[in-house]
């Protein structure tokens, strides 16, 4: 189908009842209004997919760089973010530029800065935006207040040899010291082991108390020869564990310091008090209230000890850690396997205590005062070991990120590398395992040389946001807007990463046509719950972190999952008429031992390498007591259960004993089961089932694929899908990941149902005239432009056997005219080009030579007069601009007929049209970065654009290559027939 890419924000009101035809095909274009108002007004779900709510509506990080903000940039930030359709700023103050030299601004924390946070709050309370702070000079919690005591902190080691029996008087080998600070946690001697570094705990010695405070040991060495073993703690030293001001690191002089203890409660503590409680008491003074705080994306390192780790151990694990800490040096405590199951219930402590006493706590100190809290909690890089589901549990608002790097040489028109948009599945599963309405993401990111500022324009960042709504995502945080005094011209000083959304860029004042497109995906997909057939358990290895969506080979395409961690299972999981069930209402039909973050190895090497962490594709053999019970527990009360037996516990807590309970309850739970030619058995009201993939299962209850296509199984990514389910609507989202238009007949599993489709380009919404129904399915045929998507959503009741009566659901499209010859064509001489030319034919503006046009960027119009003699009255018709780089404003007659920003470019004329003496006004708004990258090369009194000299990481350079401007055609006329 030819669909609008968009329309006039807000202008267009239709409904279910509206004839076929008015699905047509393109953007903003469905000029005639064949609404029923009414029937409208009536239709809660379509009259708010129309004109989306302001909590479906985008959010957007707002940076105050160097804090270079004057009132009128606040107030007029606001106030277009409010009209243009962005409903809530996130506020990060940091200094993370794209120049070259840092600029000048207030003093953070300064009473120049309290008066412009008090005015920010006072005006987005007074237009009713959300707003929210993010708690630092940088990203994640950092600053000149944060000690060194309260900074992250790594567990170090020294060793030597010592023979006995002597009298050992000197000083100790110093561990690792970074930046002076110091402190031991213990000293231990042990025999000297044998080859394989074998230690028997009960010889090791715990000699701690012989050590001064100058690192002096005296001790009375018994017989033989000994390793006496430091362990002490310092600071990590990682790079982006102590900030540092611009051009050294990413924050603003005075901001610079360390990042917190994410280990101890105390650590947090502290920091809130400086700055927390300061924004809270800053925004109260301004008579208005900040809506949540926030803790942006993990980039500082791993942490590994904090003060009171021994203890935070003995909470969570249940021993004393003080016997195996030699295991953490490189030794063989008992054997490899006890070893490693030491290191791991280590890893799990630290998880445990980012989860608890930090996100927890965040939370905690959020809630107390009145606030929501927000975190991007599981990366995006380089982490320590974190179950990051469990972060999330402690978080309002759940975020992840997706980047657009790459766009430029893609193949496909975008860069589908899972990495880009690497952990979304995990924010989205979180979100439906808590029980949390939206999962957002930080919207296309994006720091490349050669592309990263002005270079990407709406319909180049489509798929991505299509490609996160498939992955559960239902909020953008848009990346980003940088506030400046509108003094500082265009298209002015900006942060160093993602897209720009301000006033300042070319089409800013298209921008809701973009937005709404957003606004009306989020407000579909915020409805109900996510449907998913298989919620895979993670099982308990660290780290715990869910892989993004792929092909499953055990599930194949069709079906959807979620996954889960130990928490969720024990606190949160029961059964329900043989489904697992979550106290939210969500619920799945098996639950499938996975134990892995994927059983790929692709998949499983990828999230680790891009986490700096060691992630195994084995599923693990061990289980936990507390989580076996709870398995046994499911399945009695009817679960269905897929995956193998433990062999061993999963904790070293209570071993050996506890080994022996897991493998106890195993055997009561699997039975005789082998994995190959008994597979199955039942257990109370419930099965587990071994040896069979969850597709093979799901195929033989009669659960059949959720989502299929024609040609799935040899090209399963050419098309995705979400499926939500609020009450008796079912709400498909479906998305065409290609450059190509396609067509296609989908099929769905529901039955008795009416199928609509539902355009959120256009807000259209119209029946399906062209299905059938087949055994619980509804198949039809959808004609999908170029990345393009629409929501099936089926809410009707119609008999089982109902067909539609038409052929097909979208019109047929013939040509009427081409348009050839020359166009006239005006540019702004402000920005260089000139009043009047003529395009003998279309070209990009970039293959002119003349240097207002070659490197012209802002808006220009092409106008042409026609004569349209074969159209008849009566006749729907269309203009087709063919292709348009990068947002186009259509003008028939002096008739608006809306902005195109997307494929197909086609807009309805018919009410428009006339046979004689048309005159056609096409308004072509390109980016930024044509004349921006021409004005590099010239001296700095030529240039017309106000930017920065030079470009951080040669984002942009004067070699950089000049992007396709313009109307690009072929244009033509096309008629409609149903």
């Amino acid at each position: 189908m030819n669909m609008t890419c968009s329309r006039p924000f807000g202008t267009i009101l239709v409904t279910i009842t509206l004839l076929l035809n008015f699905i047509a095909l393109s953007q903003a274009q469905q000029k005639k209004n064949h609404t029923n108002k009414q029937a409208v007004v009536g239709d809660t779900l379509l009259r708010s997919f129309q004109s989306p709510p302001d909590s479906a509506k985008s959010r957007v990080y707002w940076f105050w760089i160097y804090n270079r903000v004057d009132k009128a940039g606040i107030k007029r930030d606001l106030e277009e973010f409010k009209a243009k359709g962005i409903s809530g700023v996130n506020l990060i103050c940091n200094g993370g530029y794209a120049g070259k030299e840092p600029l000048p601004g207030v003093k953070f924390l300064g009473e120049e800065w309290r008066e412009l946070f008090r005015y920010a709050v006072k005006e987005a309370n007074r237009l009713h935006i959300e707003i929210g702070f993010n708690l630092a000079g940088g990203w994640t919690m950092m600053g000149p207040s944060v000690t060194k005591d309260n900074a992250m902190k790594k567990v170090v080691f020294s060793k030597l040899e010592a023979s006995g029996s002597v009298k050992f008087d000197r000083a100790l080998p110093q561990p690792e010291v970074v930046e002076g600070y110091y402190h031991d946690i213990m000293v231990q001697a042990f025999p000297v082991p044998d080859s394989n570094k074998q230690i028997n705990p009960k010889e090791i010695i715990d000699i701690t108390d012989k050590l001064d405070a100058n690192g002096y040991l005296k001790w009375n060495v018994p017989a033989g020869k000994w390793v006496i073993l430091r362990t002490g703690y310092t600071l990590t030293g990682h790079p982006w564990s102590k900030w540092k001001a611009y051009p050294e690191g990413d924050t603003f002089k005075g901001g610079e310091g360390y990042e917190i203890d994410y280990l101890s409660r105390a650590a947090l503590d502290d920091y809130f008090a400086h700055l927390g409680k300061t924004i809270i008491a800053e925004a109260g003074k301004a008579g208005g209230h900040l809506d949540y705080l926030w803790s942006d994306s993990w980039e500082c390192g791993k942490l590994t000890w904090t003060q009171d780790f021994a203890l935070q151990f003995s909470k969570f694990r249940g021993y004393d850690l003080k016997q195996y800490m030699p295991a953490l040096a490189g030794y063989t405590v008992i054997n490899t396997e006890l070893s490693a199951r030491f290191r791991d219930d280590f890893d799990r402590t630290i998880q445990d205590c980012i989860a608890e006493n930090f996100y927890g706590h965040f939370e905690e100190l959020c809630h107390k005062h009145g606030l929501k809290v927000g975190n991007e909690a599981g990366g995006p890089n380089d982490i320590p070991p974190q179950d990051v589901l469990k972060n999330f549990g402690h978080s309002d608002i759940v975020a992840g990120e997706f980047w657009v790097n790459g766009t430029r040489n893609a193949p496909g028109g975008y860069n589908k590398n899972r990495r880009e948009r690497l952990n979304l599945k995990q924010t989205s599963t979180a979100a439906h395992v808590y029980g949390k309405r939206q999962a957002e993401a930080e919207a296309f990111t994006e720091q490349e040389k050669d592309g990263t500022h002005w270079s990407l324009g709406p319909g180049d960042l489509k798929p991505y946001a299509n490609d996160a709504f498939c992955e559960g995502i239902n909020r953008l945080m848009l990346h980003a807007a940088t506030c400046q005094p509108p003094s500082d011209g265009k298209p002015g000083y900006e942060y160093c990463a993602g897209q720009h959304f301000t006033p300042n860029i070319t089409w800013w004042e298209q921008s809701p046509a973009f937005f709404s497109y957003l606004s009306r995906c989020q407000y579909m997909l915020q409805q109900g719950k996510f449907v998913g057939d298989v919620c895979f358990y993670l099982g308990e290895r660290p780290p715990l972190l869910a892989p993004p969506k792929y092909l499953i080979s055990t599930l194949g395409p069709g079906y959807d999952c979620d996954y889960t961690n130990p928490e969720v299972l024990l606190t949160r999981m029961s059964v329900k008429n043989g489904r697992i069930v979550l106290p939210d209402g969500m619920s799945y039909t098996l639950l499938v031992l996975q134990n892995c973050v994927s059983p790929s190895a692709e998949i499983a090497n990828e999230v680790g390498s891009y986490q700096s962490l060691s992630v195994s594709s084995i599923p693990s053999n061990a289980m936990s007591l507390p989580v076996i019970k709870k398995i046994r527990e499911l399945i009695n009360m009817g679960a269905t259960v897929v995956g193998p037996p433990p062999v061993m516990s999963a904790e070293l807590k209570n071993y050996p004993e506890c080994d022996v309970q897991v493998r106890k309850i195993a055997a009561e739970i699997w039975g005789d089961l082998d994995g190959k030619t008994h597979t199955e058995r039942r257990l109370g009201k419930g099965r587990i089932i071994w040896g069979k993939t969850p597709r093979e299962i799901l195929l033989a209850d009669g659960v059949k694929p959720d989502f299929s296509f024609n040609g799935q199984a040899e090209k399963s990514d050419e098309f995705d899908y979400i499926h939500r389910k609020s009450g008796e609507t079912d709400i498909y989202f479906v998305i065409n990941r290609s450059n190509q238009q396609q067509t296609r007949d989908f099929t769905f599993r529901v039955s008795g149902k009416q199928p609509e489709i539902w355009d959120a380009l256009t807000g259209n919404a119209v029946i399906a005239k062209a299905y059938h129904h087949d055994d619980a399915t509804t198949t039809l045929s959808l004609q999908l432009d170029a990345f393009s998507s629409y929501f099936i959503v089926f809410r009707k009741p119609v008999a089982a056997i109902a067909q539609g009566a038409a052929t097909r659901n979208f019109p047929k499209l013939e040509p009427l005219a081409e348009f050839d010859g020359s166009w006239t064509a005006s540019f702004d001489p402000k920005w260089g080009g000139p009043a009047k030319t003529v395009f003998p034919e279309l070209i990009s503006w970039t293959k002119r030579r003349e240097e207002g046009i070659k490197y012209y960027s802002g808006t220009a119009t092409y106008t042409k007069t026609f004569d349209l003699y074969k159209y008849k009255k009566g006749e729907r018709i269309f203009l087709d601009l063919g292709n348009v780089k990068d947002v186009a404003e259509i003008r028939l007659n002096g008739k608006k007929l809306g902005v195109l920003w997307c494929a197909p470019w086609r807009v309805e004329i018919t009410d428009a049209i006339k046979q004689r003496y048309n005159v056609l006004q096409v308004n072509v708004i390109n980016l930024w970065a044509n004349r921006v990258v021409h004005d590099l090369s010239l001296p700095k009194e030529k240039r017309l654009t106000q930017t920065h000299d030079v470009f951080r990481f040669d984002m942009l350079n004067v070699n950089t290559p000049l992007l396709e401007s313009g109307l690009l055609g072929p244009v033509k006329i096309l008629s409609a027939t149903d």
